[in-house]
């Protein structure tokens, strides 16, 4: 199975792709990269828990939100395969070898934070706590993975983004998420306050603070909660893509996106609520806004 799908504007310089046909093309992309439901046949027999409940690590339907992207002469690439098979978020070694039949020699895997609680590249625990396996996975499971999901995924999106700043001089990634709302993670938060949406910049390295502003104000003035950071700063995506060296140009820039899940969906069905079509057409109007001003925003723009 082909692990992503890029649905594309017109392309001045290659022709029509599959997808919407609304050029000009810009040098924007919108990803989803836990919004995929796939999981092969052979990691479905050696799991230890119910397939469904694997669904809610991921963001369901955000692809969806995006479906209308390409009409601004945006770019939208989106993962199939579910993120608890790989998370394309992360690192290429941030691995746990804990989960794997383990070779004698080191293999240079990096124990972050996120490895510890269960949550590297290859998910050993569920959203509740479970664990997803019985016992340890073949070490050759990790190369099978890696190879077959992760590495081209990010070929992909790594040569879709150069190829946008060799014609643009810029490229935007605007990787999307969604969070489980405090009601859903335990009714007792409900009495606090929490974002409708979360934009990471990484603290301000990943990208321009006005464009940063410019996303804020479009959602904040069609009244979502916006604030900035915490707890979700950028993932893998918006640091590795977010190209600090070219940021004061405004070349290379990533920003992440986490929106409240309630707000678009019945979190214990996983079934679009009814404001999912409301926040679709707010991200629909996001790509139009900033293909509309992308010459204030990307200062290449000015000069073509």
């Amino acid at each position: 199975m082909q692990p992503y799908t890029m649905f594309q504007p017109n392309d001045p310089q290659n022709g029509p792709q599959n997808g919407p046909q609304n050029g000009p093309q810009n040098g924007i992309v919108f990803n989803s990269p836990h919004s995929g439901t796939y999981f092969p046949e052979d990691f479905l027999k050696n799991i230890s828990i119910a397939p469904d409940l694997l669904h809610f690590s991921g963001d369901i339907l955000v692809d969806h939100l995006i479906k209308n992207i390409p009409l601004s002469g945006a770019t939208s690439f989106i993962n199939h395969f579910a993120r608890t098979y790989v998370d394309t978020n992360r690192a290429a070694n941030e691995i746990d070898p804990g989960m794997f039949h383990m070779p004698d020699q080191p293999c240079g895997f990096s124990n972050t934070d996120k490895v510890a609680c269960g949550f590297g590249i290859f998910s050993r625990k569920a959203y509740n706590g479970l664990d997803i396996y019985p016992g340890k996975l073949p070490f050759s499971e990790i190369s099978h993975r890696l190879d077959h999901v992760y590495h081209p995924v990010h070929n992909a999106l790594s040569g879709l983004l150069k190829a946008r700043l060799d014609i643009h001089k810029y490229y935007l990634l605007v990787d999307c998420h969604s969070m489980p709302s405090y009601q859903f993670i335990d009714p007792s938060l409900s009495s606090q306050t929490q974002a409708d949406l979360i934009i990471g910049n990484c603290f301000n390295s990943s990208c321009s603070s006005d464009l940063s502003h410019h996303i804020a104000h479009y959602f904040s003035s069609r009244g979502l909660n916006v604030t900035y950071n915490i707890p979700y700063s950028g993932g893998f995506n918006t640091r590795h893509y977010g190209q600090c060296g070219n940021r004061a140009a405004n070349m290379c820039q990533a920003i992440q996106l986490e929106f409240k899940r309630s707000l678009y969906m019945d979190e214990k069905s996983l079934k679009p609520n009814e404001g999912f079509l409301p926040l679709r057409d707010l991200m629909t109007g996001l790509g139009e806004s900033l293909n509309k001003n992308k010459s204030a925003l990307f200062p290449s723009e000015q000069r073509l």
